[in-house]
């Protein structure tokens, strides 16, 4: 089977994210908001997810592999409903202006965030689709934690390399290296990966496509005044609507990804054809 003990990866992304979020999240939990909350529990679950999956298909577990794999129904619209939650409480953040940080990068993590949610949609519903050609199906699954390496390690580099601590207002310039940094890690594993699988390497080369829209909108569309305009619009919108139009869209894409593949036909004797 390819990929081979990734389950243990996934494990240690989680591991990595406690680090990452420590300081500024989960050493204190009481100030965050019911989205930061919301969002962190999902992404866990979804990684704990691919790790069950990863885990029960090593050991031989097919039948628990389907069962497990029709939680992807439920926790897509939901990991999608976190991004949707966390999106808009930054879009409020810099529309109120009282937020120092959001004021200079708001926009630019709007565009970055909204990019890996729809390719996180994007390489889940690739999955479903692909769901019969067992290497594929893999890869578009293990390529979806490389949207989250970038924000994950963009909390880490800053605290570990020189001249990239951010100790005031007056170093927030330093926090668009750590997310360049992050994503060009997410890359350079991206890259490995498919020069160890290309004959499936497709979820591997899209991965790399979306980390590279998402570095250069971040520094380019993030500063154009009519999308800050249009962001802070979004965080006028009820958090309600968000979350039902993140569904909406979270089953359209799924019905999608699972309906591209026909039925299996059983012949008049029975036997699967």
């Amino acid at each position: 089977m390819p990929y081979r003990r990734a389950w243990i990866w996934c494990l240690a992304i989680i591991a990595i994210s406690v680090v990452a979020f420590w300081p500024g999240y989960l050493s204190q939990l009481g100030p965050a908001k019911m989205t930061s909350h919301f969002h962190a529990i999902t992404a866990t679950l979804w990684i704990m997810l691919i790790a069950a999956q990863s885990w029960s298909i090593d050991c031989g577990q097919r039948a628990r592999h389907r069962s497990l794999g029709l939680a992807i129904f439920v926790m897509v619209p939901l990991f999608l409903i976190g991004g949707a939650g966390v999106e808009h409480s930054m879009a409020v953040a810099t529309g109120t202006g009282d937020d120092a940080f959001y004021n200079v990068w708001g926009p630019s993590l709007g565009i970055y965030d909204l990019l890996a949610s729809l390719g996180f949609l994007g390489l889940t519903a690739m999955a479903l689709k692909d769901r019969r050609l067992v290497a594929r199906h893999a890869g578009w699954l293990l390529a979806t934690p490389l949207l989250l390496i970038g924000p994950i390690l963009s909390r880490i580099y800053p605290r570990y390399v020189p001249g990239l601590a951010m100790q005031g207002p007056e170093d927030f310039g330093h926090f668009r290296w750590g997310i360049h940094l992050g994503g060009l890690t997410a890359i350079a594993i991206a890259l490995w990966l498919w020069s160890r699988h290309r004959r499936d390497g497709a979820p591997w080369l899209v991965a790399i496509a979306v980390n590279v829209v998402q570095l250069t909108l971040f520094e380019t569309l993030g500063f154009i005044p009519a999308w800050k305009a249009a962001f802070v619009a979004f965080g006028t919108i009820p958090l309600a609507a968000h979350a039902v139009g993140a569904a909406v869209l979270s089953a359209a894409a799924l019905a999608w990804g699972w309906r591209s593949v026909p039925p299996r036909r059983v012949s008049s004797a029975g036997a699967m054809t």
